[in-house]
């Protein structure tokens, strides 16, 4: 997405990815500080870990505890956060539904979700429900939010919990605990006899385009949404942020059009 718009508006530039293992994240940052980077993106699981090698913090990422986005500016690394306004803006984009009305089940409590947690009650959700395999986390997340935002989050622990009745009281499901990726794709972070049609199911995660969460809620008659609209939104903010220029809104949904597509028959390459 990045190198077709790249390539579209004439930029000397070039997005890579880079796999690091965990205990190798602070080399890498060290020798990019050293080279000719305008800034790098951050996937799980380096959106906290990233905080300790950083310079500097934008607001809302030091609020939210978590980074996606790092621009490098005169060998200063600024961390920010384009997750969370990226899964509202998509889902607000998508339903035009009033947050302050709407109480959201939330699976995971990792970067991606603190990041839209955060969003989430900072623009008037009117309740959310954080549960996560690891209690402290979800706890942790809970309370930060209702310290640093408001008082509308709910922690409710993994073991045994009430997650039908839960769901009868919300009206967004979302996944964010990357339940149902490669190379887990037969994994669902919520039973299918729990669902109910009334619900708003999104998943976060864009690859596959349907895990078995989505699949699941089709089925039971839910209105569903992946995470394409939030990986585009959230990639479009972090392009003006590394390189200085205006957001390129259009180009970059072309962009993603065409790689959903799939790739073209060229006779010529």
């Amino acid at each position: 997405m990045f190198n077709e718009t790249f390539k579209k508006l004439n930029m000397d530039y070039f997005y890579f990815p880079i796999e690091v293992e965990n205990d190798k994240l602070e080399a890498v940052v060290s020798g990019i500080k050293c080279m000719n980077y305008a800034g790098f993106n951050l996937a799980k699981p380096n959106k906290i870990k990233i905080l300790d090698y950083l310079d500097e913090l934008d607001e809302l990422a030091d609020k939210i505890g978590s980074v996606n986005v790092v621009v490098i500016k005169d060998g200063k690394l600024k961390g920010y956060n384009t997750d969370g306004i990226g899964f509202v803006q998509s889902l607000l984009d998508e339903t035009a539904m009033d947050l302050s009305q709407n109480t959201f089940f939330i699976f995971g409590a990792g970067g991606a979700s603190r990041a839209l947690g955060f969003t989430l009650a900072h623009q008037g959700a009117k309740k959310l429900y954080i549960i996560d395999k690891i209690d402290e986390a979800s706890t942790s997340l809970a309370n930060d939010i209702n310290a640093k935002i408001r008082v509308c989050a709910e922690f409710v622990a993994f073991n045994n919990a009430p997650v039908e009745s839960l769901l009868q009281r919300s009206n967004v499901l979302v996944n964010a605990s990357g339940v149902g990726m490669n190379p887990h794709l037969e994994h669902t972070p919520v039973n299918k006899k729990f669902l109910n049609k009334d619900l708003f199911v999104y998943d976060i995660v864009y690859n596959p385009s349907k895990t078995l969460l989505l699949l699941d809620a089709e089925e039971v008659g839910c209105k569903t949404m992946n995470g394409i609209g939030m990986a585009i939104i959230q990639g479009i903010k972090g392009f003006a942020l590394m390189t200085g220029m205006a957001e390129p809104t259009d180009i970059m949904k072309d962009a993603m059009d065409n790689i959903i597509a799939g790739p073209k028959n060229r006779s010529d390459e």
